[in-house]
Formats: C-alpha cells, sequence, structure tokens
C-alpha cells in the first residue's frame, strides 16, 4: 500500500426551531462561514467560528446547533491532529443527537471517529465505527454517506493488506458516486483503486486510474486529492525504476501541499518521499524529508494522545449509562416536588396577591399626587430647558466647524502628502458629526434625524470631489426617510463617510469612470432590523491578509459596526462591498 485518501463527512444541516429567531438565524449564518472554511482546510477560522456557535446555541438551549458546533470544531481540531479534543467534541455531540433521535447526525458522528482512530492507525475501532455509520446510511437510503462509509472501510481493508476485499469496496463507493454525480468521490475512488493495483504490482492499471483520477481533482481544485494522487504516481514510477519522473511527481505533491491546512495529510506524504530517496540512494534528501515527516508526526500523533482518545469514549459510555439511570430517579423525586411546589405557591400567590392590590392603591395616590407636582414644576421649566439646549447644541457646532476649519488649514500646509490626507480624512469625520448637531439644531423634534438629509449632506463633499477629479465617479443613494436617534446616525454616517472615502481612494484607475452606492433600507419581513450596504464598481478589495493593520479607516467601519451590534461584512461583487445588517433597539 502507498497513499490513501480517506472520505470525511458532511456535516448535518440545521434547521431553525422555536428558540429566538434572530439568535438561531445567527446560528445557521455562522455555520454557513464555517462549512466553508472547511471546504477550504482554514482550521483556525473553523474553530473559531464553531466556539461562537457553541456559545450562542447554548445560551438559547438551541440542541441542534450545539451538536453540530461541536461537530465543527471536532472536524478542526482533527484536521490539526488535536485527536483527544476531536474525540471529545465528536463524542459529545454523538450523545446530544442520540438524545435528538436524529440518525443523520448519530451517522456523522459515527464517521467522524472512525476516521480519527483511522489516523491514528487503530483499524479494529476504525472498522467499528465506519460499519456503525455504514449501517445507518443503508438503513436511511442515504446514498452520500454510504459511498464514504465503503471508501473508507475499503481503506482499513488496505491497511490490513486484504487487497481484493478493499477493491470491491472502493468499487462500490466509485459506483455510487457516479450514480450521485459527485466527481470529488469519483476522483477520490479512482486515486484509492489505483493505489490498490500498485501494492499488487500491476502498474499499468495503477498508472490508469491515478491519471483519470488526477484530471479530476485538478478540475476539481481539490489539492488534498491532486496531493496524493502525485505521491502515488510518484512510487508507480519509483517501482518501474524510473527515478527521475519518480521525484518530478513527488515534489509536485510536496509543492501542492502548501496550500493544504492538514497536518496529518503533510505528515504522511513527508513520509513517503523520505521513503523515496531512500530507494533512490539519495540519503541527505531522505533524511530532510524524514526530519519534516517526525515533527509533523509527533505533532498529530503520540502515545498521551492515544490515552486521551481511550478516554473520551470510556468516559461517554459511561456517562450515557449513568444517564439513564439518573433520568428515572430524578423524575420521580421532580414529580414530588412539582406537587408540593404547586400547594405552596398557591397559599404564596393569595397572600401576594393582597399585598399588591394595598401596595398598588398606595403607590396609586402617591402617584397622583407627584404628577401634579411635577406638572406645575415642568411648566416653568420647560421653556428655560429648551433655550439652554439649543444654545448648547448651537456652540456644539461652531466648535465642530472651527476645528474642521483648522484641520483644512493644517491640511494645506502640511508639506507631506500622507499627513495631509490624514487631516484632510479627520476633517471629514468632524463634518459628518457637525451634520448631525446642525439637523438637531434646526429640528423641531431633536430626538431623531432624517437619514435621507442627513446621509445626503455627509456625501456633498465626496460628491464634490469624485466630480472634480480626472475618473468621473457618480454616487448614488437609496436611504430610508426614517427617523433615527443619535446613537445610531452618527455611526452610520461614519462608516459611510469612512466607506466612500475608501472607494474614491483606491476603487478606480485615472480616467475610468465608476458608480459609488449606497443604500439603507429595512429587512422585508425582520420587524427593527435594517442592512446598510455601500458598494462600487472598482477593483475591489484586496485579499483579507493583505488589509493595512494601520489603516484607520478600516478600524472605524469595524469599530462603528460593533457600536450599533451589527454584523460586518466584507467582500467583492466584483467591486468592493461593505455591508452592515443591524437591529435598531427601542
Amino acid at each position: 500500500m502507498k497513499f490513501i485518501l480517506p472520505a470525511l463527512l458532511a456535516l448535518v444541516g440545521i434547521c431553525t426551531t422555536a428558540y429566538g429567531q434572530n439568535d438561531s438565524n445567527a446560528v445557521v449564518v455562522l455555520h454557513t462561514k464555517i462549512d466553508g472554511f472547511i471546504g477550504k482546510n482554514q482550521n483556525d477560522s473553523v474553530i473559531f467560528y464553531a466556539k461562537t456557535a457553541l456559545e450562542l446555541s447554548k445560551k438559547i438551549n438551541y440542541k441542534q446547533g450545539i451538536a453540530k458546533s461541536l461537530s465543527s470544531e471536532g472536524i478542526g481540531y482533527m484536521h490539526k491532529g488535536e485527536y483527544p479534543k476531536a474525540l471529545e467534541n465528536f463524542f459529545t455531540a454523538l450523545s446530544v443527537y442520540e438524545s435528538l433521535k436524529n440518525k443523520n447526525g448519530i451517522l456523522v458522528q459515527y464517521g467522524n471517529i472512525g476516521i480519527v482512530y483511522d489516523n491514528q492507525n487503530d483499524n479494529e475501532k476504525a472498522l467499528e465505527y465506519y460499519s456503525k455509520a455504514l449501517e445507518i446510511s443503508e438503513e436511511t437510503g442515504d446514498r452520500k454517506h454510504a459511498s464514504i462509509q465503503y471508501c473508507n472501510i475499503a481503506i482499513v481493508y488496505t491497511k490490513k493488506g486484504m487487497l481484493p476485499k478493499a477493491g470491491h469496496y472502493f468499487m462500490k463507493a466509485m459506483e455510487m458516486d457516479s450514480i450521485m454525480g459527485d466527481r470529488d468521490g469519483v476522483a477520490r475512488n479512482l486515486i484509492n483503486l489505483g493505489s490498490v493495483f500498485l501494492d499488487r504490482k500491476l502498474f499499468s492499471d495503477a498508472l490508469g486510474y491515478f491519471s483519470r483520477g488526477l484530471a479530476i481533482a485538478e478540475e476539481e481544485g481539490n489539492k488534498s486529492q491532486m496531493a496524493g494522487c502525485l505521491v502515488n504516481l510518484g512510487y508507480a514510477y519509483m517501482d518501474m525504476k524510473d527515478y527521475k519522473t519518480a521525484e518530478t511527481y513527488m515534489l509536485r505533491s510536496i509543492k501542492t501541499l502548501e496550500e493544504v491546512d492538514d497536518l496529518n495529510l503533510k505528515s504522511e506524504v513527508e513520509k513517503l518521499v523520505s521513503d523515496f530517496y531512500i530507494e533512490a540512494g539519495r540519503h541527505k534528501e531522505a533524511m530532510q524529508h524524514y526530519k519534516a515527516y517526525v515533527s509533523l508526526r509527533d505533532s498529530v500523533y503520540n502515545e498521551e494522545n492515544t490515552k486521551k482518545s481511550l478516554a473520551a469514549e470510556m468516559n461517554y459510555g459511561f456517562e450515557k449509562k449513568q444517564a439513564a439511570t439518573q433520568f428515572e430517579h430524578d423524575r420521580i423525586v421532580y414529580e414530588l416536588e412539582a406537587e408540593n411546589k404547586l400547594h405552596r405557591q398557591l397559599r404564596l400567590f393569595l397572600i401576594i396577591f393582597i399585598v399588591l392590590v394595598l401596595v398598588l392603591l398606595f403607590f396609586a395616590k402617591r402617584a397622583y399626587d407627584n404628577k401634579k407636582r411635577i406638572a406645575e414644576f415642568m411648566g416653568s421649566e420647560s421653556e428655560r430647558k429648551e433655550v439652554l439646549l439649543q444654545e448648547v447644541q448651537h456652540r456644539i457646532n461652531n466648535n465642530l466647524q472651527i476645528i474642521s476649519g483648522l484641520l483644512t488649514l493644517q491640511a494645506d500646509n502640511a508639506g507631506d502628502a500622507k499627513l495631509s490626507e490624514c487631516l484632510h480624512q479627520s476633517r471629514r469625520r468632524i463634518e459628518s458629526l457637525s451634520v448631525v448637531h446642525e439637523l438637531l439644531y434646526k429640528s423641531d423634534a431633536s430626538l431623531t434625524i432624517k437619514m435621507y438629509q442627513y446621509i445626503n449632506q455627509v456625501l456633498d463633499f465626496h460628491r464634490s470631489i469624485a466630480l472634480a477629479g480626472t475618473s468621473k465617479v457618480t454616487i448614488e443613494t437609496t436611504v430610508t426617510d426614517t427617523g433615527f436617534a443619535s446613537k445610531y446616525a452618527v455611526p452610520i454616517a461614519l462608516i459611510v463617510n469612512e466607506a466612500v472615502t475608501n472607494s474614491l481612494k483606491y476603487a478606480f484607475d485615472a480616467n475610468t469612470g465608476g458608480k459609488i452606492f449606497i443604500s439603507l433600507l429595512p429587512v422585508k419581513n425582520e420587524a427593527g432590523k435594517w442592512r446598510l450596504y455601500i458598494s462600487d464598481t472598482g477593483k475591489g478589495l484586496p485579499e483579507e491578509n493583505n488589509f493595512r493593520k494601520d489603516s484607520l479607516g478600516i478600524r472605524l467601519v469595524s469599530i462603528m459596526s460593533k457600536q450599533i451590534g451589527g454584523i460586518l461584512t466584507k467582500s467583492n461583487s466584483p467591486g468592493a462591498t461593505f455591508e452592515v445588517v443591524f437591529t435598531m433597539l427601542e
């Protein structure tokens, strides 16, 4: 046997329940992101978002969300080689799915547990859990998971040297994947069948299967499958004594794995490449790759991990038996306590009702007297406070205008382009605040700000810059005329200011026109929820990792989004897009 590609089970989908709709929707959104990270092998992101989803699911007692969050976190740990943590998550998720009687969830956890044992070379345990998963998938008619289990069971038989039996299961898996149109599954099983024929020294058959599997993996962009197939091709040519061709495939495999965050896969490939160089008599290169293999292996497998894995399974079994016994005992005790509690509550309710009636009568009389005194006092104070408030607003607005003017003078005389730009950006932020105070000062209803008027006043300066530049950029708005409290209006205006500044500065090439769109509208069928959307037709944002860490504008957008309790999403479609979804509380 050379190299075999295991099949990883897909996660169970989430259905929303009667729990807090917004919170459960947030869990669904998080798991959509997690599934994307799993597909890209971004395991640290998988673990982070899974922990976040788990915390939110526990808060609303959303058991389906709890189970999936645990399973997702376990997959992240499994790919990082932290097998005890992975097993602990999978077994805990299994318990929750069993309590929900969710067969699909139970099936997935059996398969994931089997993969962990498989990676630790515990063939019997792996075969046990793969078989349990296969039994449920056949019972429920789930072809996708049945195919995965056929593949993984075949891998175990391959490791045990039972090659004809392994080939039989690989063929069953491939036939099922072909029926479902699962190209990744077809590629995986073609590569694995090639490994079986390679072990039997049937080189022509092996090369044929490898070539077909590699072609599909390249079309689908599956780096893990490509790396496994390349190293197998290297071994085939090594067995045929064509060392030059073999080395080419070996090195291509390692190069491909640079884009894959799977320590176990990298460890196996490094070991196979080391073995190749030993066979080729190049011991220096063999030692280099063996050192890399040892380093990766020690990260994913050691004796302590094995002990912790066994402890996790034993703990699951013990807790399951203990829970069944404890449940019956607790049920009897609870029924007795509930009966006694009902009698106590009825007596207490009667006493509290009488006391409340007396208290309400007392406070009603007191409130009536206070209301008369307050009405008299407010009549004399109202006019004085209105005058003071208008004066404060007027002075604040004047001071903001002075600050803006000083920043303009400093920017024009800075003598340094970068410093001048920073001062101009600060001036625009001050002007966004100044517009709020001007609107408050002029408005009769001083507690709210009309967002259509406010945002368009903030954008007036940007429109003048856009029209004055060499590249003609237009700014279009679709903004509600609803009044917002200043605690929402100011952060929204600052977000718009920073996003539009970013677009004008970076999105458009010289002499190339474009558009910037801003919309602020309520989300349909979701009371109190709003969506702020800013996009342009320019070049788009750079990759996430290339954002400048010192970018004050980007940090301000993130801070202001959090201030209003919003969820910020940055993307390219194809130009730069900023979306903030938030709930406006009363």
